[in-house]
């Protein structure tokens, strides 16, 4: 069994090193307790623990819940990533999108083609706005 990590588990990790750069530079308005529960999931995540799921959902639900201000600064790809209560921050149609996302890299892995999620989303949810947009006008 091999220790790295899945390709979609590193992209997220990635995405939460980042918001880990950002919120560290703008610490001086969030709590150490927020930052070192941030550092916990990142661990749990690169140690492959299976209390890394839960320890991600607390530390959403309890941004969302006690700090909603640093709630657009979060990818939204990370809670879905994390899903259970995260997915309430979710609107429907991001679900439908990042549903959309998941069966088209499970189409590339069974067909063992590399799968690059950053371009696969950019597209996919620009093709969204694009449709949203020629919608409304």
């Amino acid at each position: 069994m091999s220790n790295q990590l899945s390709p979609r588990s590193q992209y997220h990790l990635e995405l939460l090193l980042q918001l880990q750069q950002r919120l560290q530079r703008a610490s001086e308005a969030l709590s150490q307790d927020t930052l070192t529960a941030l550092e916990d999931v990142i661990q749990a995540l690169q140690q492959k623990a299976p209390s890394a799921y839960e320890l991600g959902q607390d530390w959403l639900s309890n941004i969302a819940t006690h700090q909603p201000q640093l709630v657009p600064a979060i990818d939204r790809d990370i809670f879905w990533f994390f899903g259970g209560s995260c997915l309430h921050t979710l609107t429907d149609e991001e679900i439908e999108r990042f549903q959309q996302l998941d069966e088209q890299e499970a189409e590339a892995e069974a067909q063992q083609q590399p799968f690059d999620r950053a371009s696969a989303k950019q597209q996919l949810f620009n093709d969204a706005q694009s449709g949203q947009a020629a919608q409304d006008s």
